[in-house]
This record gives structure tokens, sequence and C-alpha cells, in this order.
């Protein structure tokens, strides 16, 4: 059965969230360090999602509050165009607003301190990510 995986786009860090075979629940999978050649990431999530089956990427698409686009909208663009070629697997841009800050409250609240909620941070959003995207593909 197939899966959907999510990445949340950093120049430093990367986060990679994978779905269930039934794609209903999101899960943190890994978190990568981003080389400066995309294509060198694109190969890193390529081994970190090469024991599934994966049918689509949601890639998250940082937008500024107001829906407008942004420079690191556009380096995820040219992101996206790799990581499909490399992949081989259909990309899909997802607004990504907010879900680091929803991320980073929710540690906070669970009183993890602030050197592991950086380490955290980045593969859960991309968890939040994918399972806001989940939820609105099955209607939730």
């Amino acid at each position: 059965m197939t899966r959907v995986a999510a990445i949340d786009y950093g120049t430093v860090r990367i986060g990679v969230a994978i779905s269930d075979e039934r794609k209903i629940i999101a899960q943190p999978l890994k978190l990568i360090e981003a080389k400066r050649k995309h294509e060198e990431t694109a190969k890193l999530i390529q081994q970190a999602l090469s024991s599934y089956t994966i049918e689509t990427i949601v890639l998250g698409l940082p937008l500024h509050l107001d829906g407008k686009e942004s420079p690191m909208s556009q380096e995820v663009r040219q992101f996206a165009k790799v990581l499909e070629s490399t992949l081989n697997i259909p990309v899909v841009l997802y607004d990504e607003r907010l879900t680091s800050v929803m991320t980073e409250r929710a540690l906070i609240q669970g009183n993890v301190r602030r050197e592991k909620r950086k380490q955290l941070i980045d593969s859960l959003s991309a968890a939040v990510l994918l399972q806001t995207y989940l939820d609105m593909k099955h209607g939730v």
C-alpha cells in the first residue's frame, strides 16, 4: 500500500513525515540536514523514504500571513521541481502558514526544553503539515 510523505523545507534542517498506509495518521519520520545543492538534499530525502511506497509528497509552501509569496516560497518551488524529478513522485505544494508556530506552542506547553524543541520542530512541523493535508483530503 502507498503512503503520503511531507517535507518541511528549510535551508538548514528539513523535516520529513509520513502517513500510515491508510493515509489517515501522520507521524514524524526524520530530520535531514540541508545540503547546498537541491539535488543532494533530494537524494537524502529519497534515502529516507526508500523503505516506503510513496504516492505523493506534500511540500510546505511558506507564505506570508496575507497569503503572498516570499523569497523562500520561490526557493521551495525550485526545490519542488528538483524533488519531483529526482524521486519521480508527484509533489504537491501546500500552505504551511503557522505549522511551525503551532508545533512550537505545543512543545512549549509540553514543557520541552529549548534545545530539544530545536531538534524536534522541523520533523514535527512536517507531521502537522501532513496531518492537515490528510484531514483536508478526508473532509475532516
